[in-house]
């Protein structure tokens, strides 16, 4: 009797920790630390209303030691976590080890110029004991999971890129996250924009293009038309063209694209709050 209830105790206790990584958001405490201490919402405004494009200080981290310690101990704990296996808990996870490991990346290899000079290919972040690189993560669990919203929450460091949430993404709030990073984006005219009379869009509905025929969403058109401002809804056509800025998130670099947006598109009416 006394052997079966340790047996019992055993597997009571590994799959509490199970569902610790699924339910419990404190494993991400480290990393939110690092967005309250290095990532700056910048908020603008422009004809189709109010957005925010947030900034990162790659330098502050590399050069805190708070901020460092920050990183070693979030590695440490994802080197030995159970990532979840099914569901919306699943998706957060591996949303905030994606944003993680892309600010790992950059840190280390401070001051580059953009993400680009380190690629997304290096077998290198350690998760439960097993290795992967950034595209692993993209691309054979991410998109899987058939939420094409996650290209507007997986950030690339780039100014070209859907912004870095100043939060993490948890399992139980993710429908209602996702949601407002997507309608975030598609009011910022880096990512979409009226030109001429003809919708301007990015790459990302390109290069990801049938990911927007999954879940609920029929194509690119019914993904904007759900989500973007009213006056950019409906197009006849949409031009997916908007050059990429490869260019490293930082407030300088996104402060300078603005600039230049303004100044190129004065009927936007863009400027920051």
């Amino acid at each position: 009797m006394k052997k079966i209830i340790i047996v019992f105790c055993i597997i009571f206790f590994f799959s509490q920790q199970a569902a610790f990584a699924e339910e419990d958001n404190t494993l991400w405490d480290s990393y939110q630390d690092i967005l309250n201490g290095a990532v700056t919402v910048n908020t603008f405004t422009s004809i189709d209303g109010d957005f925010y494009h947030t900034s990162v200080n790659y330098e502050k981290i590399k050069n805190n030691p708070a901020l460092k310690e920050k990183i070693r101990h979030q590695m440490a704990v994802l080197e030995t976590v159970e990532a979840p296996e099914e569901g919306k808990h699943k998706l957060a996870f591996w949303i905030n080890a994606y944003n993680f490991f892309t600010i790992v990346d950059v840190v280390n290899n401070y001051p580059i110029v953009s993400m680009k000079k380190i690629g997304w290919k290096s077998k290198h972040h350690e998760i439960g004991g097993a290795l992967y690189s950034l595209d692993n993560i993209e691309h054979n669990i991410i998109r899987p999971l058939a939420d094409p919203r996650i290209h507007f929450a997986i950030n690339c460091a780039s100014v070209g890129c859907p912004d870095l949430s100043s939060e993490i993404f948890d399992g139980n709030q993710i429908d209602m996250q996702l949601d407002t990073v997507v309608e975030n984006a598609l009011k910022n005219p880096i990512h979409l924009r009226m030109v001429d009379n003809e919708l301007n869009a990015t790459q990302l509905f390109k290069w990801f293009g049938n990911d927007f025929e999954s879940g609920v969403y029929e194509g690119v058109p019914d993904f904007i038309n759900r989500f973007a401002p009213v006056r950019l809804r409906n197009a006849l056509q949409i031009k997916k063209k908007i050059k990429y800025d490869w260019n490293l998130n930082t407030e300088q670099n996104i402060l300078k694209r603005m600039t230049e947006l303004g100044a190129k598109l004065p009927e936007l009416k863009l400027k920051r709050k």
